[in-house]
């Protein structure tokens, strides 16, 4: 099993019909190549997303990812091969971090007190894992 964590910036903000619409597309096509994991957004334009699936799976969908020109600034942050899944259950989870109530919890508030947050991730990529385990415990 291999995970893939990346982040980008989208080209132009996107509304919650325009991401609903992307996570139904999202979610049949990973579905079908054996994908899971998350997605977050930032409300600012700021992605972050664990991949996970076989290795040329996950590898091919990044590559897409790459070429989609929704996106720009995309950076890999991290990648390893784990024993099992950390999003099993998850065709492709979806968070909103402007909607949730956690600019208190510990270790988030930096994050998310940022006026560009795909800087400070950039800077500070082992954040994202930690990011991404807090958001799998919601």
């Amino acid at each position: 099993m291999f995970q893939l964590v990346y982040i980008s910036k989208a080209k132009n903000r996107l509304d919650e019909s325009e991401l609903l619409k992307m996570m139904t597309s999202f979610r049949a096509r990973n579905t079908m190549n054996g994908i899971t994991g998350l997605l977050l957004y930032d409300g600012k334009g700021t992605f972050i997303q664990l991949l996970e699936g076989e290795v040329h799976a996950v590898q091919d969908l990044y590559s897409c990812i790459c070429q989609d020109p929704r996106h720009e600034r995309i950076n890999k942050l991290h990648e390893q091969t784990v024993e099992k899944r950390m999003f099993a259950q998850w065709q492709m989870g979806f968070k909103r971090l402007d909607t949730c109530d956690i600019v208190e919890q510990e270790g988030l508030s930096e994050f998310l007190n940022q006026a560009d947050g795909f800087d400070y991730l950039k800077q500070n990529p082992e954040f994202s894992i930690q990011l991404l385990h807090y958001f799998r415990q919601c």
